[in-house]
């Protein structure tokens, strides 16, 4: 018999600090769920204080148990045991021994003092936005993704799991030549059941009362909102009778002042009868939305694989996104596509729309749901 493969999933995250990380392992574990018994592993969820841990329990996975994870409180004479032991032995010796040993990988792995003497990993880059946006994030967060690449790509031991072949790409281009083993796992959405949700009330929750297309990015600086916003401006004279929700949480580590940046333009503009801003909603809401909207706007300046797009193409919703080599990859039906820099040639897709709505063309998504499977199968070597 088969011994269950054994992986430890890092969920250490919550919604304010990426629902797109919480929504992928949510997924990872679903897809896991849809295998034949024989290739499922046994899961171990390292979680902390804070994350959607619930959300997890309620997907009903049969082999799986849970671990809360406390950052790993050290003396000084415990520091120096564990450099001492590093250097002579290549293992900190000092570590919580209740951590879960006995896995076969770690994903996402991270460092550590419990899992420093980890031989195989398996990392995760969704994307290498810090590559072409430094701006957006600090100089210890983009020094650290440099170290750390670089320290993945000089060692053949190691895995790294991206989300498209633009990343793997970016990764070639950055940190290339490289010895370390890579995957592309392009992630699929499963869409939970929403047959007990009636889009009426939804509409009349959200006091959404005019035709309204939806955006449902985070509300950090590469997502690109204010382009939107340029857009209706642009529009504003042609229609009267339309709305862009925009759903996600009204905050940024990364740009404290972007939400208030948008406000501005929003009361400078005359624009409050055209946007409707309804905070973070339960995700089931949110599908809804989406499918009920005339079309989704994906505008961003850089993806890794978009989780919004992924849900358009699971509910069969057209999708107008900006013009990322990585979109171009992700969807080839129910599309259409506009420069990410032009707030006109965004205008010119949603005025075409309000005059004629996107003709959508059913696709079967289980194809890529199996594939999803095959690759899961074939990354983590399940079932061998």
């Amino acid at each position: 018999m088969v011994k269950r493969k054994r992986i430890a999933l890092i969920y250490r995250f919550n919604y304010d600090f990426s629902a797109g990380v919480v929504i992928y392992i949510q997924n990872l574990i679903k897809g896991f769920k849809l295998l034949d018994d024989v290739f499922r592993p046994e899961i171990t969820i390292i979680y902390s204080k804070g994350t959607p841990i619930q959300e997890i329990k309620e997907i009903e996975y049969p082999y799986i148990n849970f671990y809360l994870y406390k950052p790993l409180r050290q003396t000084l004479f415990s520091k120096v045991i564990n450099r001492l032991s590093e250097i002579c032995l290549n293992t900190k010796i000092w570590k919580r021994y209740s951590f879960p040993r006995k896995v076969d990988i770690i994903y996402p792995f991270f460092d550590c003092p419990e899992t420093v003497s980890v031989k195989e990993r398996y990392y995760w880059k969704p994307d290498f936005q810090e590559m072409y946006y430094p701006e957006y994030v600090s100089t210890i967060e983009y020094e650290y993704v440099i170290s750390n690449m670089k320290k993945i790509a000089e060692n053949e031991r190691y895995n790294l799991v991206v989300s498209s072949e633009d990343s793997l790409n970016d990764y070639k281009k950055f940190f290339g030549p490289y010895k370390n083993s890579t995957s592309v796992l392009r992630f699929v959405s499963i869409i939970p059941d929403l047959s007990t949700l009636d889009s009426e009330s939804l509409l009349k929750k959200y006091d959404i009362d005019k035709t309204y297309f939806m955006v449902s990015n985070q509300f950090w600086p590469h997502k690109n909102h204010l382009l939107v916003l340029q857009a209706i401006n642009l529009l504003k004279e042609l229609h009267h009778d339309f709305v862009i929700v925009f759903t996600g949480k009204q905050s940024s580590y990364r740009d404290e002042q972007y939400f208030s940046k948008l406000q501005v333009y929003i009361n400078e503009n005359n624009l409050k009868e055209y946007v409707k801003f309804i905070g973070f909603i339960p995700r089931e809401e949110q599908l809804i939305l989406m499918k009920n909207s005339l079309a989704v706007i994906q505008p961003s300046m850089f993806e890794g694989w978009s989780t919004i797009i992924e849900d358009c193409k699971a509910l069969n919703q057209f999708v107008i996104a900006s013009d990322l080599s990585v979109n171009f990859e992700q969807i080839q039906e129910n599309c259409i596509f506009f420069d990410r820099y032009s707030a006109e040639a965004l205008a010119k897709h949603l005025d075409g729309f309000l005059k004629t709505s996107p003709v959508i063309k059913p696709i079967d998504y289980t194809m890529n749901i199996d594939q999803f499977k095959n690759d899961l199968i074939s990354i983590f070597k399940l079932g061998v």
